[in-house]
């Protein structure tokens, strides 16, 4: 894993000139000409459950404070080149400020790769999809612009998640009213269910409402509330009355703009979705995170 971090410091040299240690860590770097922190961490992939591997990462207290108001990234190595990640940590800084390290100082990270989405999983913080932050390329892009997006419509976003899932081989139901708004010029009709399965009455028509259900063999894999002008609380209460219901799920996915973080962050840690344990299952995509996915899945901007 050494080996992999020091051929990308390499490259990283290469593009941008001299990078250097920062402090008494041996895995944060500056590079000057940018003014930008990366924070390298490694692990293995443990596959010891081949149907659920993982990556596992303390972040040091020490390493994280010495990145808190900088241009600062994590970049998370693994034993195999082609899964690594480049994440913002301007993005999650907030809840670093928020929450304490473990009692060894660290805060426990894990990475998560599942057929519906690499999980981002920072202890004791919301859950987060880490598709959009995957590929050793986002090293070398940290000159350019932020990704501009443009501004979407609430069935816009659908589609493209719609999208996304029939790529990854599954179905998708579309609520009937958001139907005819769907945008079948990258969405493969065929593959949208008329029906969901029946489960009980109570739960019929709460689960038919959500806004988007990728479906194996219509099994629900996947359940995702694109909350473009409603409250994230309705979206968890569907999940929560989801999850109280049928068994089996455990993928949920709130979807909205990077203003509505910080209420998901306050709204999942209210006690009724903690005694669930919905809390440590549901995640949170930005708009900009369901664009890039698209993007790397099938090396096209939609609506460019």
């Amino acid at each position: 894993m050494e080996k992999i971090k020091n051929q990308i410091i390499q490259k990283i040299e290469g593009h941008f000139g001299v990078i250097k240690k920062v402090g008494k860590t041996l895995s944060l770097y500056h590079i000057p000409s940018l003014d930008i922190y990366i924070y390298f961490r490694y692990s293995i992939i443990h596959k010891k459950d081949s149907n659920k591997p993982y990556c596992f990462y303390g972040l040091r207290k020490e390493d994280i404070e010495l990145m808190y108001g900088k241009k600062s990234y994590f970049c998370f190595l693994s034993d195999e080149i082609e899964k690594i990640f480049l994440i913002p940590f301007s993005i999650y800084e907030s809840y670093f400020l928020e929450v304490p390290p473990s009692v060894d100082g660290q805060y426990k990270t894990n990475i998560h790769f599942k057929k519906e989405g690499i999980i981002l999983d920072f202890a004791n913080m919301p859950k987060f999809i880490a598709d959009s932050y995957l590929g050793v390329d986002a090293l070398f892009l940290l000159t350019a612009e932020n990704l501009k997006i443009p501004q979407f419509s609430h069935n816009q976003i659908q589609s493209i998640l719609a999208a996304i899932g029939i790529l990854k081989g599954y179905e998708v139901w579309i609520p009937t009213n958001d139907k005819s708004l769907t945008d079948f010029s990258i969405v493969d009709k065929s593959k949208i269910i008329n029906n969901l399965p029946t489960f009980r009455s109570d739960i019929d028509n709460i689960i038919s409402e959500i806004d988007l259900i990728w479906l194996d063999k219509f099994k629900p894999i996947s359940l995702f509330e694109v909350e473009h002008t409603t409250p994230i609380y309705s979206g968890l209460l569907r999940f929560n009355d989801v999850l109280l219901t049928i068994s089996g799920i455990n993928n949920f996915n709130i979807v909205a703009n990077e203003t509505k973080e910080s209420l998901f962050g306050r709204q999942i840690n209210r006690p009724t979705f903690k005694h669930t344990k919905l809390n440590e299952i549901v995640t949170f995509m930005r708009y900009e995170n369901i664009y890039q996915w698209y993007h790397n899945l099938t090396g096209k901007y939609y609506g460019t």
